[in-house]
Formats: structure tokens, C-alpha cells, sequence
């Protein structure tokens, strides 16, 4: 009905109440807001501590300092669990702020703020020449204003020079500095000695540093902290693996394309107590990708190891070295002369090992189209192009195990799977000769065209 058309006394009562109503609704508001102004002052700094540590990290978290000083100082006291990420401009102008709103930062990962228009992050000290210049660059080392961080993780940040910032953080626990080894040149400039400015450290990786320098037995200030160390492809890392032996806390040691030096066969039963996972160089004798002299001298060789196997996993594959006089030049064709090595290892049943055409990181490539094989098997799938990456039978060092064992039935599911790749050299323990090689790939004509 239309207001004009209403009695005025109707539209009297309507207005008196609808400002009734309107004074009601202020009224309400107001005391909401007192309310919540009330309970912001009361709440005492150990409650909000508790309650920003919920709290994602993100600008609006930030913005909290802006209601009261209580707010404000306890946000400085906070010490929030959650990770912070650096992706771009925008959060790295949003730590700069938190290293004075939010210093107790816990955790924090920094990627590349590079854009495509000259943004980066500022050299370092003594940088060199060949690195990437930018246009406009920011101070990576404000993150020395956290010095409550646990976690550090710098992943495909190109730096140049010397950044003593990163090894100023007395609480840290885990460091990560990755590169990827298809970006450019890593001139991030360091040696291992910095390791003893985080005493608390337990657990360190780096991936793809040539600039990174340093001898293993710096790492020993760190002996009673380290549960992990991961330094791979860092090739003027040296020293000798076994001077981290009697770390009682390491469990994972990974050293791959390092320069380190030693022999896996010094590995005593009192060394290495806690490992569970080991990698070693090809610098070290039974390192990755070590190349064996003989085929007499691979079976010696596991016997010796044999005992490390039952007690951790060993990341590492060997190969049969083209000075020995057992090797032979492969023709070009899809199956090449089984010269690898790998141990088998049947969880908590049976350990073996065996030759194969490949190391199972690569694929082999089809002449006339793509990778055919991937190291990644699917044990429900085809068996397509097996024949590509065929294995010889496995030597087992260990007996089959009993029949009636619970875990029996796991035992032969893994077997099936292990001896998937067991056929065209199906039968064979070692690697033929040359020339039962070329006989065996005269009797495949059929199935394998003609070589």
C-alpha cells in the first residue's frame, strides 16, 4: 500500500516506529562494538600469542597490530607455526614488514620474485661478474631479522656472492638451498665452515651448487644434531664420507655427485648407527655409478656390502667400467649388453642383486620416437617394452623364505614384480659374452627384427 494513501496517523505510528527500530539497531551496534573493543583489551598477551598461532599467515594477520598496542606487542611475541612463502614482490614487501610486526616467523620458503622485468634480489658479497644483473633489486638478507626461525628454504632463487645472513640464525633446525640444474649458473659463494653459525641445525640439503665449497669434516661442530645431510651435485664438496661415522643422530646421508672420496667397504657395524638411507659419490669406491673393473669382481664386492644392505637402503647403482676386458662395444640397436648393477632388496624378506641393460633413473630412447621405458613401473601395468630395459636373473643373498611366514604372499608380489624385466637375457646370472650376446640376438631375429 502506498505510504501517501495511508491515514496520517497510520503513517505517524509507522514512523515513530521504524525510528524506534533504527535507534534500537544503533543502540545494538554500539554495544558490539564496545563489546568487541572491551574483550580486544582484555584478552591478555598469553591468550592472543595463543590465538595468532592459529592464524594463517597472510596481510590480514599483519593488519591486527592496527588494534591496540596490546595487539601490537603481543603479534612481536607470537610465534606462529605456519609456513610463510615468498612467490613474489608482493609477499616479500609483506615480509619486509613482519621483520618488525611479526619477528618470531618460524617458517619461511623463498622462491624467485624475478618477473621478466628486471626484479631480483640483491648481490651478495663478492659476487661474480658472470651472474645476472636486474634493475631493481631487494635485500634478501632482511630475513636475519628472524631470529626464531626453525626452517629456512631458498629453492631456485638466483643469488650471486656471499649471503652470511642465511648462517646467522641460531634456532635454525633445517636448511634447504635448491637450484635446479637446468636454470642458469648458481654463483651463490659458500663454504661448509658457515654450517657451525646454526648450532641447532638437524637437517641440511643443497642441490646444485658448483660455487659451494667446503670439506666434510667441517660438519662435525654439528655431530650431536644432524639427522640429515643431502649435498648432491656440488662437486667441490670433498673430503671423506667416513668422517660423519660416528654421527649418533644421522639417518639419511646422501652425497651424490660430490668429490668426497673413501670406500663403502670401511663401513664398520659401529658406524653410521642410525642410517637409514645412504648415496655416496662415484668418487668413493662403491659409490653411485662406480665402475667396476671385472665381472669376477662384482659378486666379492656384494658380499662385502651385503651386511650395510640388511641395515639401510642403498640409493646407489654400478656399472662395468669400458676399460675392462670383459665390455664390448653395444651395436645400435634397442637391447644393449646388461653392464649395470643394482641390489634387489624384497622389503624385510630376501636381498639380492643383479645386471641390467640401464641405470633405472634413465630412459632408453627408441630410434625413431620417444622414451619407450620409464624407470616408474606400474606393477598393474603392461609389460610394453620390457624387452627395452631387460635385467638378468637376480643372485640372491639370502634364501627364499619360509612358506608359512605372515608376509609370505608380500614376498612373492614383490618377486613378480622384480622379475618383470627378466627376458630376453632370462637365464643368465652375469653378463654373456660378446659372443653369446650376438648369439642370443640372433635367436630373437623373430621377435626383434633384424639386427
Amino acid at each position: 500500500m502506498d505510504h501517501r494513501a495511508m491515514p496520517p496517523t497510520e503513517r505517524r505510528v509507522r514512523r515513530r516506529l521504524a525510528d524506534r527500530l533504527n535507534d534500537e539497531a544503533s543502540s545494538v551496534v554500539a554495544n558490539a562494538h564496545h563489546d568487541v573493543e572491551r574483550t580486544a583489551y582484555q584478552l591478555n598477551g598469553n591468550v592472543l600469542e595463543t590465538i595468532f598461532g592459529f592464524l594463517p599467515l597472510n596481510h590480514d594477520v599483519i593488519r591486527l597490530r592496527h588494534v591496540c598496542s596490546d595487539w601490537e606487542d603481543s603479534l612481536k611475541q607470537a610465534c606462529i607455526p605456519s609456513e610463510f612463502e615468498v612467490f613474489s614482490l608482493y609477499e616479500f614487501m609483506l615480509m619486509e614488514t613482519m621483520t618488525t610486526a611479526l619477528p618470531n616467523l618460524q617458517h619461511l620458503t623463498m622462491y624467485s620474485i624475478a618477473d621478466g622485468y628486471g626484479l631480483g634480489y640483491m648481490n651478495g658479497d663478492n659476487p661474480d661478474e658472470r651472474g645476472r644483473t636486474y634493475r631493481r633489486t631487494y635485500d634478501i638478507g632482511i630475513i636475519s631479522n628472524f631470529q626464531k626461525l626453525r626452517s629456512l628454504a631458498i629453492l631456485g632463487v638466483d643469488l650471486n656472492g656471499e649471503y652470511p645472513a642465511i648462517f646467522n640464525l641460531p634456532l635454525l633446525e633445517k636448511l634447504v638451498l635448491h637450484r635446479d640444474e637446468r636454470d642458469e649458473p648458481n654463483y651463490h659463494k659458500w663454504d661448509l665452515e658457515l654450517l657451525a653459525g646454526l648450532p641447532m641445525l638437524r637437517e641440511f640439503e643443497c642441490f646444485f651448487n658448483q660455487s659451494m665449497t667446503g670439506n666434510l669434516s667441517s660438519l662435525r661442530v654439528l655431530k650431536d644434531t644432524l639427522e640429515k645431510v643431502e649435498i648432491e651435485k656440488c662437486h667441490q664438496v670433498v673430503g671423506n664420507f667416513m668422517d660423519l661415522a660416528d654421527f649418533p643422530q644421522l639417518k639419511v646421508l646422501n652425497l651424490n655427485s660430490t668429490s668426497v672420496t673413501g670406500d663403502i667397504r670401511d663401513i664398520g657395524a659401529n658406524d653410521f648407527t642410525a642410517l637409514t638411507k645412504l648415496t655416496l659419490p662415484r668418487t668413493v669406491y662403491g659409490g653411485n655409478r662406480h665402475e667396476f673393473q671385472s665381472i669376477a669382481e662384482v659378486p666379492v664386492f656384494m658380499a662385502q656390502i651385503y651386511p650395510l644392505a640388511k641395515r639401510f637402503s642403498l640409493g646407489m647403482f654400478w656399472r662395468l667400467s669400458n676399460a675392462s676386458p670383459d665390455w664390448y662395444e653395444e651395436p645400435d640397436i634397442q637391447i644393449p649388453p646388461p653392464f649395470v648393477c643394482e641390489l634387489i632388496t624384497l622389503r624385510g624378506t630376501r636381498i639380492g642383486w643383479r645386471w641390467r641393460c640401464n641405470f633405472p633413473d634413465e630412459d632408453l630412447i627408441h630410434p625413431d620416437g620417444p622414451s619407450l621405458y620409464s624407470s616408474v613401473v606400474d606393477p598393474f601395468g603392461p609389460l610394453e617394452f620390457s624387452d627395452l630395459n631387460s635385467s638378468c636373473e637376480i643372485n640372491w643373498l639370502e634364501p627364499e623364505p619360509d612358506r608359512e611366514r605372515s608376509d609370505y604372499k608380500d614376498y612373492t608380489f614383490q618377486l613378480g614384480y622384480a622379475q618383470r624385466e627378466i627376458n630376453f637375457y632370462r637365464g643368465c646370472y652375469n653378463p654373456p659374452t660378446e659372443d653369446e650376446y650376438y648369439q642370443l640376438l640372433n635367436d630373437q631375429d623373430e621377435d626383434f627384427g633384424d639386427y
